[in-house]
């Protein structure tokens, strides 16, 4: 069985993700920091019939990240790699202290590369697999009051081009999904929706790097 990694898994996008790729017969490997939440949508997914593993651990500390990311992949064949990971808050620029925006840059960027780093030698092993990062239309009209979000959708954005551009001649897929919208059930950026973008980007590539979701 073919597996699926999210990096960044909570009860909005990333579970509609899990469920999303379960439902395409891969076992999911659910990373994020609380091991209590993990555990939770673990039992969930698993008594919808999805087949997935619980990973705690602090994508900040690039040590453990790696480690787990490489246990993972040397047990499993993993197909799919989702970067779904941000650190939200909320201020100006003039407000922001250097230190959290450094921060913020090591869970939206940085831990975005190192993942690729990591699992990008198992997929060439099996020359097959795909990257998707989750963009925000923030990345091309910057949002004045999260200024590390927009910053880290812009570097992620950027990042998806640079890797794509670097694997093309590879059967390696990156690709990004740009959101422009808030994330929420029942409206037009339904995570379940926003979900069918990522498995169909997986599924039969893109004409680009990046899809638009400006919602259904």
């Amino acid at each position: 069985m073919k597996t699926a990694i999210i990096i960044g898994v909570g009860p909005g996008l990333g579970y509609a993700l899990a469920q999303a790729f379960g439902a395409q017969g891969m076992h999911i490997a659910l990373l994020a920091r609380s091991e209590n939440n993990l555990q939770r949508f673990q039992e969930q997914l698993t008594a919808e019939g999805t087949s997935c593993s619980a990973h705690p651990v602090d994508i900040s500390d690039f040590d453990a990240f790696r480690a787990t990311l490489r246990e993972i992949a040397q047990k499993q064949q993993v197909e799919v790699v989702i970067y779904n990971a941000v650190k939200r808050q909320f201020n100006t620029p003039l407000q922001l202290d250097v230190n959290q925006m450094v921060d913020a840059y090591r869970i939206d960027v940085a831990g975005a590369l190192l993942s690729v780093q990591t699992v990008l030698p198992f997929m060439q092993e099996h020359e097959s697999g795909t990257f998707l990062f989750t963009g925000g239309g923030a990345a091309l009209t910057p949002w004045t009051q999260a200024p590390t979000i927009t910053i880290g959708k812009a570097g992620i954005r950027s990042l998806a081009y640079m890797l794509a551009e670097e694997l093309q001649d590879s059967p390696i897929q990156v690709g990004t999904i740009t959101i422009f919208g808030m994330i929420k059930e029942g409206t037009a950026f339904d995570p379940r929706e926003i979900a069918k973008s990522y498995v169909q980007h997986y599924q039969t590539g893109s004409p680009g790097v990046e899809v638009e979701f400006r919602g259904v």
